[in-house]
């Protein structure tokens, strides 16, 4: 059915609950036919800011490593008061040179967190041509409170995580991003390198894979916390 609700930017319909079949269909055809399933609910309507600038996310073109370097949080002065200071510079990037995001892995691992959802998220569809780029089409201001992080330059790191690791920006909550991950990290070298890219993309240093932590996760712990994990998730005070 189509929303009721003020227009949303780029939002062509809304369902009220997800279908995994449709949810399935779109996004393996979303390149060509500009329609990408996405889960949602009301709130996150209400945090689209219909005031934002209209970017074409067909338009971004920003290296992520440099993003991911900008927003990187190290090194740690030295009367910083972290278990595990944090380094100057990221670890060497993982997963280059592959191309997982129309995966049949990818498309198969999102449509089942479709299926869970059951219940839960409403089922929206978005006019871009892949889900990293959901965020920037909608206006979405879940980030609001970090002033040095815009949509353009976060859908650079969703697209890369899209395509090394299969992960699909799934749900968009009022200030959460929750990713399905095809083929997540494994080896500890890999955990540690996605761990640091974690960090840098949500700055707060409490686990976002836990949302009832309240204290600073070490990235070494933090890093095997998603060795072989399924879902991502980040959450933005």
């Amino acid at each position: 059915m189509k929303t009721d609700r003020e227009p949303v930017p780029k939002l062509l319909e809304l369902l009220a609950e997800p279908d995994p079949s449709l949810y399935r269909r779109l996004l393996r055809d979303a390149r060509r036919s500009h329609r990408c399933p996405v889960l949602l609910n009301d709130v996150t309507l209400d945090r689209c800011d219909f005031e934002a600038i209209d970017e074409n996310p067909a338009l971004v073109d920003l290296d992520p490593r440099t993003v991911l370097s900008d927003w990187w949080a190290g090194p740690c002065l030295p009367d910083c008061p972290c278990d595990e200071p944090l380094a100057a510079e990221l670890p060497p990037p993982v997963g280059l040179g592959r191309d997982l995001s129309r995966h049949r892995a990818t498309i198969a691992a999102a449509t089942g967190f479709a299926r869970a959802a059951h219940g839960i998220a409403r089922m929206g569809v978005v006019e871009v041509a892949r889900p990293a780029d959901v965020p920037l089409a909608l206006r979405w201001s879940g980030m609001c409170n970090y002033g040095d992080r815009d949509l353009p330059r976060a859908t650079a790191v969703l697209r890369s995580w899209e395509d090394r690791f299969g992960a699909v920006v799934s749900f968009v909550g009022p200030d959460t991003l929750l990713l399905s991950v095809a083929r997540p990290p494994r080896s500890s070298e890999e955990c540690r390198s996605v761990a640091a890219e974690h960090f840098a993309f949500c700055p707060d240093q409490v686990d976002p894979q836990v949302e009832l932590r309240t204290t600073p996760i070490p990235l070494s712990e933090y890093a095997e916390s998603i060795r072989g994990e399924f879902l991502w998730r980040f959450w933005w005070d």
